[in-house]
Parts: structure tokens; sequence; C-alpha cells
């Protein structure tokens, strides 16, 4: 054996060991993340019921909590794939990360004005959008914005919803990628980081969101 096929074999080794030590320290991180996520979430909305579909071995789960008045809270918990050591540098690349979505589908209220305003640089967002959309889309006025140097796509019923959106994204810390109040479905959901410390955050934007678009209903 020479020389340089030693150092070959034992950088191998090296970055084996290294490998599988990322692994470990990795998994228990998102476990850990996951499960506080979820506790954070919990203790926050209080649900009256929940059910949990769990997307893959440590790739998120779909969640749809009953709250107390029978208004539904949807999740859908998605994380980057940081498994494995090799293929991170290619997932931060892609700008692939931990991320939530979360949406409210109010029993007590009703959703008066459609608007989607989407990051351009969120391409399957966008997909999404104009598929749920569908010919809807021909009735929504478009634009564009520059918000906190990050421009939005926005389709939208009512021009006055524009201010309350550009306050609303530039007052906040968190990114905001996709924010769609749905009025057929009576459905508001806000797409974003997954942060713990920015789930309480999240939820209200939501709730701000709900109470300048919709009406209460009456009995």
């Amino acid at each position: 054996m020479t020389l340089l096929d030693f150092i070959i074999i034992m950088a191998l080794f090296i970055i084996a060991v290294y490998s599988v030590t990322w692994y470990f320290l990795v998994r228990r991180k998102t476990i850990v993340f996951i499960r506080d996520y979820t506790k954070k979430l919990e203790e926050l909305i209080k649900p009256r019921d929940k059910e949990y579909i769990i997307l893959g071995y440590l790739v998120g789960y779909r969640a749809v909590y009953t709250l107390n008045d029978d208004s539904k809270v949807y999740v859908l918990l998605t994380t980057a794939p940081k498994l494995s050591l090799f293929y991170y540098p290619i997932a931060k690349l892609l700008r692939r990360e931990d991320r939530v979505t979360i949406a409210i589908k109010p029993s007590t209220r009703w959703i008066t004005r459609e608007l989607h305003a989407i990051s351009r640089k969120e391409h399957k967002l966008k997909e999404i959008v104009l598929r749920d959309l569908g010919e809807d889309i021909n009735h929504l006025k478009n634009t564009t914005m520059n918000i906190k140097n990050e421009e939005y796509e926005i389709y939208y019923e009512d021009s006055e919803d524009l201010p309350f959106l550009v306050k609303t994204i530039s007052k906040t810390e968190i990114p905001v990628y996709k924010v769609s109040i749905y009025k057929k479905q009576n459905l508001l959901l806000l797409t974003t980081k997954a942060s713990i410390e920015n789930i309480e955050e999240t939820y209200s934007i939501l709730l701000e969101y709900l109470k300048k678009t919709s009406k209460l209903l009456t009995k």
C-alpha cells in the first residue's frame, strides 16, 4: 500500500464517520423540532379534536384541527432534506427549508374577497394557486409589487386590500412566501418558514387577514 492509498482510505473513513454522525445528530434535531413545533402549535390554537397524516420518515405531516367553534385549522409541515450530509448543500441551493402552511376555515365568519400574493421566486406555489383558481383567475386583477425587497405577484378582487397586504408583510420579520384568501372555499392560508419562534406571529397574521376580509355570519 502506497502513502497515497493510505491517505485516500483514511479520508474515506473520516468522511464516512462524519456522515454517520451527521445523520444521527440531524435525525435527533429534526425529531425534537417536529415535536416541539407541534406542541407549541396545539397550545396556541387549543383544538377540540385533531387528526394527523404522516408524510414520511421525518418528512413532516398534514394535520386537521377542529376548534371549539367548529372552525378548522389545516397545517402542512415539511422539513428540509438534511439527513444526508452530501445532499444538504444541494438542498440549500434549491432553497429547500423547513416550511409550514397554515390555513383557517372559519365557521362563524364568511370571507368576502379573493386575494393571492405569491413570491415570484416560488414557482411551485404559483402553479398551485393557478390550478386552484382555474378560469376564476380571469375575474381577478393582477399586479406585481416589491415589498421588503421581495417581488410578489398578486391576484386580487378589491384594490383596498393591497395597502393592508403591504403593511402586513412589511412589518413582519417572518418570510411570507404565499398568502391566499379563497372566497368560494371560505379559506385563508399562509406559507412561511417553519420556526418555533414564529408560530404565534404566523397565526396572528392569519387572524388579522381573516378579520379584514370576512364578515360575521348571522344566525
